[in-house]
C-alpha cells in the first residue's frame, strides 16, 4: 500500500529560495571557543597542555594533541561532500515514496560513503586527563580520540538543491507540531526565510554523528524492508541533523556577498548591465556595513569598495566600447570570487 505522499520539498519552497539562497552559506572552518580557567602550554607544533586546580590541591591536566590540519581547499572539499550527504538523503526519501527500496538503498549508502570520507579528511585530536590528589595519586585518567562533529555545508556550488529539502522537511515538522505560525517563522528555518521585509542570513552546518546515526538506522531499516522507519529516520537526519546560525548585525555583509555572487553569475552569463546592477547593490551593502564594522576591518572594506569602483569604469565602457572578450570576462569573475570568498572569511565564526 503506497504511503501518503510527502509535500514536494521543490514546490513547497524552491521558488521562494531561488533568489534568496544564491549564496546563503558561509564556508570557515570551526572554531573553539575556549572560556575555560587555567593555565595552558602549547608548544609550536605540539600537544596543547592545560592545567586546572590550584597548587596543593586536587589538580587536573588535559593533552591534547591533534594530527593533520585542513587547508581551505579541503574544508570546500568537506562542507561539499556534506551537501552531498543531505542531497542521498533526500533522494532516499523519494524513492521511499515511490516504494523503490533498491534506490532508496543505494542513496543511503552513498550517503554513509560521503560521510566516510569526511571522516577521514577530517583531522584526529587525541585528549588525555588526568586528575591527581593532593598527595600526588591519580584519581582519574582517561584518555580518547575526539573528531569534529559539526561540519559547515558549502552552498556555492549546489545552490537550493542541498537546502530546500532540509527546510521542507523541518518546516513540515513544525506544521505538524502545530506551532504558532509567528513562532514557526521566528525558529530554526527564520534564517532563510523573509521575515518581514528582512532577510537574516545564515551560516549553516550539519551535525555528522546524528546524521551518521540515522543513516545507520535508515540503512538497517531497508534491509528489513521497513520503509516507513527508514523515512522516520531520514526525516530526523533533515530536521535535526542541520543547524541555522545568524546575525542580524551581519546582514548588510551578507547582503553584499550575495550581491558579488550575483554579479559573478551575470559576468559569466555575458549580462553586463545587470552585473552592474548587482555590483551598484554589493558597494551600497558595503559602506552600510563599513559603518558598524570594527577598525582594522575597514581598510579591508575599503580596499574592496575601491577594487569594486575599478571594475565598474570597466563595465561602464563596455557599454559604449568593445565588449570584453572571454579571456577578460574570465579574469573578471576571478576577481569577484575572490571578494566573494574575502567576505566569508569575515563574517564572525559561530562554531
Amino acid at each position: 500500500m503506497r504511503r501518503p505522499d510527502r509535500p514536494s520539498t521543490g514546490r513547497l519552497i524552491f521558488r521562494a529560495l531561488a533568489g534568496a539562497l544564491a549564496s546563503a552559506l558561509i564556508l570557515t572552518a570551526p572554531g573553539w571557543a575556549q572560556t575555560e580557567k587555567g593555565t595552558s602550554d602549547q608548544p609550536k607544533g605540539g600537544p596543547v597542555v592545560r592545567t586546572f586546580g590550584a597548587e596543593g590541591g586536587y589538580r587536573t591536566e588535559v593533552r591534547s594533541e591533534t594530527k593533520g590540519t585542513l587547508s581551505q581547499e579541503d574544508w570546500r572539499q568537506v562542507a561539499l561532500l556534506a551537501a552531498q550527504v543531505f542531497q542521498h538523503i533526500d533522494e532516499a526519501r523519494q524513492a521511499i515514496d515511490a516504494e523503490d527500496a533498491k534506490t532508496a538503498r543505494q542513496e543511503v549508502d552513498k550517503g554513509r560513503q560521503a560521510i566516510q570520507a569526511i571522516r577521514a579528511l577530517l583531522p584526529r585530536t587525541t585528549v588525555h586527563t588526568k586528575t591527581t590528589a593532593p598527595d600526588g595519586k591519580v584519581v582519574y585518567e582517561d584518555e580518547r580520540e575526539v573528531q569534529e562533529d559539526w561540519v559547515p555545508l558549502f552552498e556555492g556550488m549546489l545552490h537550493t538543491q542541498t537546502l530546500a529539502p532540509i527546510l521542507a522537511a523541518k518546516q513540515q515538522q513544525q506544521q505538524e507540531q502545530q506551532q504558532d505560525k509567528q513562532q514557526q517563522e521566528a525558529a530554526e528555518i527564520a534564517g532563510v526565510r523573509l521575515v518581514g521585509s528582512e532577510m537574516i542570513a545564515t551560516e549553516v552546518r550539519a551535525d555528522l554523528d546524528l546524521v551518521e546515526n540515522q543513516l545507520k538506522k535508515a540503512a538497517k531499516a531497508l534491509a528489513d524492508n521497513q520503509m516507513d522507519n527508514a523515512d522516520r529516520a531520514l526525516a530526523v537526519a533533515q530536521v535535526r541533523g542541520v543547524e541555522f546560525l545568524y546575525n542580524k548585525e551581519d546582514s548588510p555583509l551578507a547582503e553584499a556577498r550575495d550581491a558579488i555572487w550575483l554579479t559573478r553569475r551575470s559576468l559569466e552569463e555575458n549580462n553586463v548591465p545587470q552585473a552592474r546592477a548587482n555590483l551598484d547593490v554589493a558597494r551600497q551593502r558595503l559602506r552600510v556595513y563599513r559603518e558598524i564594522a570594527p577598525q582594522e576591518r575597514q581598510q579591508d572594506v575599503d580596499q574592496m569598495l575601491k577594487e569594486a569602483e575599478q571594475l565598474e569604469a570597466q563595465l561602464r565602457q563596455e557599454t559604449t566600447q568593445q565588449p570584453a572578450n572571454r579571456a577578460e570576462r574570465t579574469r573578471q569573475g576571478r576577481v569577484v570570487t575572490q571578494w566573494w570568498e574575502r567576505i566569508n572569511s569575515w563574517f564572525r565564526k559561530h562554531f
